[in-house]
């Protein structure tokens, strides 16, 4: 019997050399993490697992971070393209957020409901990545460490007169310069996209692409290293995905309805329409 890889190379022998070599190296690397993504892509499971499969799998992108970064730092942006960028690197912050859910609010009535699973989503994601925050302590790249982590008991000096800061000390200023991974920006970004593509599956390819303008933006203004946003991204996912398809904010507030308010109601959870 034949090899899959020399059945690979034969059937693609016609097409392009990149293509050919993108068919070889999935062949190649299918027995290796196929058993894993199998395992992340059970139905029960998928809306989360794929996600985090994929950002274990972006680890190694963690030997590429300085270079990408000095190569993202060689490109020039001024004038209208960096003030477009600063603007789009802002999607998924909290005007943004409030001006889409009072669009959905205004045009979409019968989903205003659906908005309590972003809100969810959201307010999980800022602490699970905070919490990453703390944990890792990794800097931002204007500190030139990229393959520093200081772990959530190690600390950094600041500078004169600042004395030496730890990840988990929130309160100190100068704290943000170590909570470099994961991207908090990019997080809310897929949090939002995901929640409109869910809820407005014909708004996937503009929210999506979105996203990740936003990643792009935080590592083209040094804001974040290329793994930094991918872990982000994916984190964001993992979270969103689960909570608007499960529906979690709705069930929250029908809970507390039923517990506190009316105890004869019945909760209206709509199965994730």
């Amino acid at each position: 019997m034949r090899r899959p890889a020399d059945i690979t190379r034969d059937y693609n022998r016609g097409l392009i050399a990149p293509v050919r070599w993108a068919h070889a190296g999935v062949r190649r690397v299918r027995p290796v993490f196929g058993p894993g993504w199998a395992w992340a892509s059970a139905p029960k499971r998928r809306t989360w697992a794929r996600p985090l499969f994929v950002g274990v799998l972006a680890l190694p992108l963690l030997l590429l971070d300085p270079a990408i970064a000095r190569w993202m730092g060689g490109v020039r942006l001024g004038g209208d393209v960096r003030r477009e960028l600063e603007a789009l690197g802002q999607y998924g912050q909290l005007t943004s957020s409030l001006v889409i859910a009072l669009v959905v609010w205004v045009m979409d009535p019968p989903r205003r409901r659906r908005l309590l699973d972003w809100g969810a989503a959201a307010a999980i994601t800022g602490l699970v990545v905070t919490g990453l925050k703390m944990l890792v302590g990794r800097p931002r790249p204007l500190m030139h460490e990229a393959w520093t982590f200081l772990g959530p008991a190690g600390g950094r000096p600041m500078g004169p007169g600042e004395g030496v800061v730890l990840p988990y000390e929130f309160w100190r200023d100068g704290v943000e310069k170590l909570w470099s991974m994961p991207s908090s920006h990019t997080a809310y970004a897929v949090v939002a996209s995901a929640f409109l593509a869910i809820i407005y599956p014909r708004l996937t390819p503009i929210v999506a692409t979105l996203a990740v303008l936003v990643g792009v933006s935080r590592v083209a203004f040094g804001a974040h290293y290329a793994s930094d946003v991918v872990i982000g991204g994916c984190v964001g996912l993992a979270i969103a995905g689960t909570a608007v398809r499960r529906g979690w904010g709705v069930r929250a507030l029908d809970w507390v309805w039923v517990r506190f308010v009316d105890r004869q109601a019945t909760p209206a959870w709509d199965g994730g329409r």
